[in-house]
């Protein structure tokens, strides 16, 4: 070893004895498993308070039990006891507070980065910060700084950022792992903490030897062993509460996740799968809140009664190379808890019009197209006139673009809501409600608001043909929107004898996969000149038909009522 100018010198401080070693080595190991934890639980969460929180209180938790297994690891060297008997409390505490302090800064970028040279960097300022709180807490036991022992010290910090990289890479492995694999991927990550514990052992014996230590120890144990070991079992104690508190949290995110998720969507993200997925959305969120990253598919929605432009509706598709398919609700509801709801849904919108231009250039001239967007949208203060200014851009009339709100938006926010639906549709832009149904629907309402229609939630078709009181229920509100003058469509129609019982309510606008399932913005116009009228034409020959659907032959592998609609081309 290099002593100064000395040259390769013997270490100092021996190898622990056997027993003591492996002692410290399972506490090692059972230290590197909480941490990991406490690193996955940090990149859970999603929004930004909860990653400062998250991040806050894991760093307090990891700096308190690697400064303890560091101090406890000081009794493991016969030579050392006396040093470690004589601890004095201000360099203690004051390593203490560099360990939190290098790990509150290095752990966001370990459990959220996915630039190995971000980890790698984050790594090596975590290992420096381990190295710098070790020798604060021996300082008074350092015989002189000014002899530096440089391979111990070289290997220490080579191994402690070798653990953070490794655990580090090892979490981000686990993460992008499908959920399925989870448990199996965590039993079988138990060897690599074994082999990270072991390294500990063998980076704490290194750590000793880096300066040389008074050769005899002071002859008395400090007067703060007392308070040492009170700020021992303090850091361990602490550790252990936020263990404790880890579950509590990760339940608390799901509520907040769920109910921000009911202001957009009625579906709300229950699934294991899509829960995992959304701190990964919020990882690579810059990169994916692009245009041409956010493509949009439309479904038609069309009145099987009677001839007359298509409706459409705009819905989102994003597909990354790293992260696969992604659940267009579950990006939106990162965007709401990120706050960028505002510039997202303006991106879309600004696609969304951009496709209605195209397809006038190509003659398609009376489409219009329904875009679902944010409560956080519509109450912005700048989006009527920004609106105004895109659509005025492109030259299109007010009547090519709706916004859709979900019901559970104007329940929760119903006199701001009011007053932005009002300046829209000053302007000329109908706002549709969505999703009518899902929740707890205020009739009352919409008699209030200057909405031009509403959509039924799916929930309403879902056994419509056999239940008699939900055929009764859409039969009223059909009469009830038309004695106030609002459209109806119906989502979700998906065989023959969900149609005919729309038909029976009184309700001729249907959307769902009985008409067609959602295309690319390209294949519209060409859908339009060649399905659009053929199916509308195959819709009315189902309603007319004297059989139930579900005795309608049709070639072999043809789902029931389903037969006599053509088959576009453009279907996806």
């Amino acid at each position: 070893m290099l002593s100064g100018s000395q040259g390769f010198v013997a270490l100092a401080v021996a190898f622990p004895p056997l027993g003591n070693a492996m002692l410290f080595w399972v506490f090692a190991t059972l230290v590197v498993v909480v941490c990991q934890r406490l690193v996955e639980h940090t990149a859970h969460s999603v929004d930004p308070s909860s990653r400062r929180i998250s991040a806050s209180h894991a760093a307090l938790c990891i700096g308190c039990i690697v400064w303890a297994l560091d101090v406890v690891g000081l009794f493991m060297y016969a030579e050392l006891k006396p040093h470690a008997m004589a601890l004095d409390l201000l360099p203690a505490l004051s390593g203490l507070i560099i360990m939190v302090a290098s790990t509150r800064v290095a752990l966001p970028v370990l459990s959220t980065s996915t630039s190995k040279l971000r980890i790698t960097l984050a790594s090596l300022f975590l290992g420096s910060g381990m190295l710098a709180a070790h020798f604060m807490v021996t300082r008074d036991h350092v015989e002189s700084f000014r002899t530096v022992h440089w391979f111990p010290i070289g290997m220490a910090l080579a191994l402690a950022t070798g653990i953070a990289v490794a655990t580090s890479l090892h979490h981000r492995l686990t993460r992008y792992t499908p959920v399925a694999l989870h448990a199996q991927h965590r039993r079988e990550a138990w060897h690599q903490h074994v082999l990270a514990g072991l390294a500990v052992v063998v980076l704490h014996w290194l750590v000793v030897n880096a300066f040389p230590l008074h050769a005899d120890g002071p002859s008395e144990p400090s007067g703060g062993n007392t308070l040492m070991l009170i700020v021992l079992l303090f850091g361990v104690a602490l550790a252990v509460e936020q263990l404790n508190n880890m579950r509590s949290d990760v339940s608390r995110q799901v509520m907040l996740r769920k109910g921000m998720s009911m202001m957009r969507a009625s579906s709300v993200l229950q699934s294991e799968r899509l829960d995992s997925q959304l701190p990964l959305i919020a990882d690579n969120l810059e990169r994916l809140m692009q245009r041409s990253v956010l493509a949009l598919h439309f479904q038609p929605m069309v009145d099987a009664s009677q001839r007359g432009p298509a409706q459409f509706e705009a819905l989102l598709r994003i597909e990354d190379s790293r992260l696969g398919a992604i659940n267009p609700e579950a990006f939106l509801l990162v965007c709401e808890l990120q706050g960028k709801t505002v510039v997202v849904d303006r991106m879309i919108l600004r696609n969304a019009m951009d496709c209605i231009v195209q397809w006038q250039s190509r003659g398609l001239l009376d489409a219009s197209v329904s875009v679902n967007v944010a409560p956080a949208t519509l109450l912005d203060v700048g989006f009527v006139p920004w609106l105004r200014e895109e659509m005025g851009a492109r030259k299109l009339y007010q009547t090519a673009l709706k916004l859709e709100i979900t019901e559970h938006a104007f329940i929760a926010l119903g006199p701001q809501m009011l007053l932005a639906i009002r300046d829209l549709d000053a302007m000329g832009v109908a706002v549709v409600m969505d999703d009518f149904g899902a929740g707890y629907s205020s009739l009352g309402m919409l008699a209030d608001l200057p909405i031009a229609g509403i959509k039924c939630d799916r929930l309403f078709v879902r056994d419509l043909a056999s239940d008699r009181r939900r055929q009764l229920l859409l039969g009223h509100i059909g009469t009830l929107a038309s004695e106030i003058g609002l459209s109806v469509v119906v989502e979700g129609v998906e065989s023959a004898a969900e149609l005919r019982a729309v038909s029976a309510a009184g309700l001729h606008i249907i959307q769902g996969h009985l008409l067609s399932k959602p295309m690319p913005a390209d294949d519209v116009p060409a859908w339009c000149a060649a399905q659009l009228e053929p199916r509308r034409s195959a819709l009315q020959a189902l309603l007319a038909q004297p059989l139930p659907a579900e005795h309608v032959p049709g070639p072999s592998g043809t789902a029931p009522g389903a037969a006599v609609l053509p088959q576009a081309g453009a279907d996806r």
